[in-house]
């Protein structure tokens, strides 16, 4: 067929339909060499590339974005997630309340406002914006060193009964 089709509402192919850049097979497949320019594409199944090339920003085959990803779902990972900013942050819940936040060359920032919980909100670690640095456990808080060592630095406050191997 050449020229334009006007006024087609089905077209049923009985092989494949090419036109250099496009081919619809017989199984509803779609291949292309082309780009998609403008407008959306919307799939109410799997969008999926064959390609087992470790992903990096620039891979063929893989899922890249000039702009962000939104996901309204989970998002299940095979492997490792790697942010490549120096300045990368992981924000957690709906008004993104808690961060990570990576400091090049220093390590990860927990927000001032929020504290590191282990087991449940009895036993956490946290640091206020004042810089007081607060270890508390429903329980024990234990410390253990290869040399059973404990160096403090400044004063040492104790607000409830203490006791050590020395008897101290």
């Amino acid at each position: 067929i050449g020229g334009t089709l006007t006024g087609v509402t089905d077209l049923t192919l009985s092989g494949t339909l090419s036109d250099g850049n496009y081919t619809f097979d017989t199984n509803g497949n779609v291949s292309g060499l082309g780009t998609v320019a403008s407008g959306a594409i919307t799939s109410s199944g799997i969008i999926k590339t064959d390609n087992a090339t470790e992903a990096t920003s620039t891979t063929d085959g893989s899922l890249q974005t000039d702009g962000g990803l939104s996901v309204v779902k989970d998002a299940i990972f095979g492997d490792d997630v790697t942010l490549i900013s120096d300045a990368a942050i992981l924000n957690f819940g709906v008004n993104s309340d808690v961060n990570l936040t990576h400091v090049h060359d220093t390590g990860l920032l927990l927000n001032s406002s929020r504290k590191i919980q282990f087991g449940d909100a009895g036993t956490f670690i946290h640091q206020s914006a004042d810089g007081v640095l607060t270890i508390t456990s429903d329980t024990t808080v234990d410390i253990n060193g290869a040399t059973a060592t404990l160096d403090v630095t400044g004063a040492v406050t104790l607000t409830s009964t203490s006791t050590s191997a020395d008897g101290i």
